[in-house]
């Protein structure tokens, strides 16, 4: 599973390198965490940003930031010349160097409190609800002191140097219906200047043991998960002792039931020694139209192996469930030496062998 990634990782090192390298302010660490009041008298030490000055702009602010523990805090001081219920005070958190597929959380305020995040943002129900944020409202002036847990971070590299970008962006209203004018520290996604940085202490005050095959951590409704330099979590981490259901909703919370899809995979396998294997398949259905196959579609067989009492999931492997080229999954059958093969409708036999950690492909098998 690993060789064909060598490539691709190469391709990506640059990339990777480039976040690593861009210039960056330490955010620094807050003896006591702030009172979510509004008042930023305690808001200190920390890291200041504006946004560019404009003549035009009506609105501006000014944004601290800092940490304590697990949890980003952003204190935010804005003035307009008249603040109504439109005037929304945005903040995306994105790191660079969470990978390629990786995108960023994005939340809302205005002076009423917590507003939804954008529909399109990719911001999951579960990170907003851990945000919090006290709001103090003084005619033209609204502050704001916003909490953003771990649990509420985007994914963020599991090695690599924390950098992050941190947009606030005041969207200014002056007139109830009227078009907002967008006052920002941001421009095409990323800060103007320096991004800003979290130290490693930040990350190891976590006491997760990702894979070494983990590039990006993320938690979830559960737990953690890691995910690989490709488009699926590579390792887990639940709160409870993990069981099918809970992995799939955990790893692919749009997985499908094999037998709904007409794929004969098991809930679990077992390796030499008792070891548990978890299956989930995920992805859409090429054969979902009877007679028909979709060769833009194919649904994808994920093996977890269980550890730390079933509290952790390794992948193992990652493998075709459904394919126009290969036909359904029909058969799967794992051997005591840890021999495994997956058998096709359309007649061909993938085969593979448990090297330790993951299963490797042996042979091609017939198309």
């Amino acid at each position: 599973m690993r060789a064909p990634l060598l490539s691709l990782c190469l391709l990506l090192a640059p990339a990777l390198s480039q976040a690593q390298e861009r210039p960056s302010k330490a955010v620094p660490a807050l003896a006591k965490a702030p009172k979510l009041d509004g008042n930023l008298k305690d808001f200190a030490p920390s890291v200041t940003f504006r946004p560019p000055a404009s003549t035009d702009a009506t609105a501006s602010f000014t944004a601290r930031v800092a940490w304590r523990k697990d949890t980003l805090y952003v204190g935010v001081e804005a003035t307009d010349d008249q603040l109504i219920a439109g005037d929304l005070i945005t903040l995306t958190l994105f790191f660079p160097g969470a990978g390629p597929t990786a995108i960023g959380n994005t939340f809302r305020f205005a002076f009423d409190g917590k507003r939804a995040s954008p529909p399109d943002s990719g911001t999951s129900a579960s990170a907003q609800e851990k945000v919090d944020v006290g709001v103090l409202r003084n005619d033209d002036k609204l502050n704001l002191e916003i909490a953003l847990p771990v649990t509420a971070f985007p994914r963020f590299p599991t090695v690599d140097p924390l950098v992050f970008d941190l947009c606030v962006t005041f969207e200014d209203q002056d007139a109830v219906g009227q078009k907002a004018t967008p006052v920002s520290n941001c421009k095409d996604g990323g800060m103007i200047g320096d991004a800003l940085k979290l130290p490693e202490e930040f990350r190891k005050g976590l006491k997760l043991k990702p894979s070494e095959e983990a590039t990006a951590l993320e938690a979830t409704q559960g737990g953690w998960l890691g995910w690989g330099i490709l488009h699926y979590p590579v390792w887990v981490e639940a709160e409870k002792p993990l069981t099918s259901e809970s992995l799939r909703s955990m790893v692919a919370p749009e997985a499908v039931e094999p037998e709904k899809v007409n794929v004969n995979i098991p809930e679990t396998l077992t390796l030499s020694g008792g070891r548990t294997l978890l299956t989930v398949v995920s992805g859409k259905d090429p054969y979902a139209v009877e007679g028909k196959c979709d060769s833009e579609h194919e649904l994808r067989l994920g093996l977890y192996l269980l550890s730390n009492k079933d509290r952790t999931a390794q992948s193992v492997l990652e493998w075709p469930a459904a394919t126009c080229a290969l036909g359904r999954a029909l058969s799967i059958n794992l051997e005591e030496d840890g021999a495994l093969s997956i058998g096709y409708s359309n007649g061909a036999i993938t085969n593979f062998a448990w090297s330790g950690d993951h299963f490797a492909r042996t042979q091609l098998g017939k198309r």
